[in-house]
Order: C-alpha cells, then structure tokens, then sequence
C-alpha cells in the first residue's frame, strides 16, 4: 500500500512531503490554536501545565543530585508527605494503599526502592508492634520542601502571565475540581469499584 504524499507548508514557510495523518494533524494544530470549532479535550489541556511544572521539577531536581523517580515513586513520595504530615508519626502502609489506589504489593516494592535511595524509611508502629509506618527520610525532606519550592515559583509565574485575579480562579476551581473527585468510592488495592 502506497500512501498519497501532499506538499505542505509548514510554519517556517519551508515545504515537505506529508502523509495524509501529517496533512491531519497540522489542520488539527492550526484549528487548535485559531479558536475554531476543533478545542483539545480536557486531557490535553491538563497536561500542559502539569508538563509544565513537571520539567521545571524534573530539571530542578536533577541539577540537585537527585535520582530521577518514576511517576509512582514519586506519587507515593508526595502522599507520604501528605498524609504523614505530623512528620514523626509517618503513616501506616494500608493508609497509603487506600491514598494511591495501588495494590499492598506494589506499594510495598515502590517503598523498598526508595527506602533503598533513603528518600523514606520505616519504623514501628508505637500503638501496634507488628505494624510498620513509613515516613519521609532525610533526602525525602529535602526533596519534598524542593518540589514545594518549585510548585510555588511555578504557581507565582503563571500568576504573572495570567494575572493573580485569574490565577486566583484557577486554583479554586481545581481544588474544587480535586475535591470533587476525591469524594467518589475509590478503588481498593487496585479493585474497580462498580458504580449504581
């Protein structure tokens, strides 16, 4: 099967030869980005700013030293800070299970890694001998008061671009938007839960 080539201008006014899926997307970006009928889905939009924040992160991080973390490693670093916030007390592996929506076993291999970079570290529980509690290690502080530091200067940016008053819109329809999520039933141990 041979494909039709078009020739297309590209921005830069430099031509090329196109597939019709290349003809595609080049219409979609232009419609995109001109307001017409065609807007990108929610998902597309969310990411933006979260690829955004992530790669300012991700550069601030590395330039500290830091070892680059997987999505879950560093999802279930930013809930053991959450939800262990009264630093000493930690939290206990089955809160975090319910917080990540992760099964026992992955959160148990996720904290091992990290145990292991000393990004967190695990300790009795004093109200129950058998139960363990993991809480944020000495490299997992710096890196969580780091990733605060670099949400907050990312935050005051786009403050300055959209303006505070939007800004100040913005981040109250997403905690609104997270508060609503957050209500409904969540899965456990990685469990669907059925709806109705």
């Amino acid at each position: 099967m041979t494909l039709e080539r078009n020739r297309v201008p590209i921005p830069i006014g430099v031509w090329y030869d196109a597939t019709p899926y290349d003809v595609a997307l080049v219409t979609m970006a232009k419609t995109t980005r001109t307001g017409s009928s065609f807007q990108r889905d929610l998902r597309a939009l969310l990411h933006v700013p979260q690829h955004d924040l992530q790669a300012q992160l991700s550069s601030r991080l590395e330039r500290l030293g830091f070892p680059a973390l997987r999505p879950a490693q560093a999802q279930l670093l930013s809930a053991i800070g959450t939800v262990g916030s009264a630093e000493q007390a930690g939290v206990r592996l089955s809160d975090l299970v319910a917080e990540v929506s992760l099964p026992k076993q992955t959160v148990g291999d996720l904290l091992d890694e990290l145990e292991e970079m000393r990004m967190v570290e695990r300790f009795p529980d004093p109200d129950h001998g058998v139960i363990k509690r993991v809480r944020l290690g000495p490299k997992g502080k710096v890196w969580a008061a780091e990733v605060r530091r670099v949400s907050a200067a990312t935050e005051a940016k786009w403050a300055t671009q959209l303006g505070t008053k939007k800004m100040r819109s913005l981040r109250a329809l997403l905690e609104e938007l997270a508060a609503t999520v957050e209500a409904r039933p969540k899965a456990s141990n990685g469990i669907k839960l059925r709806r109705g």
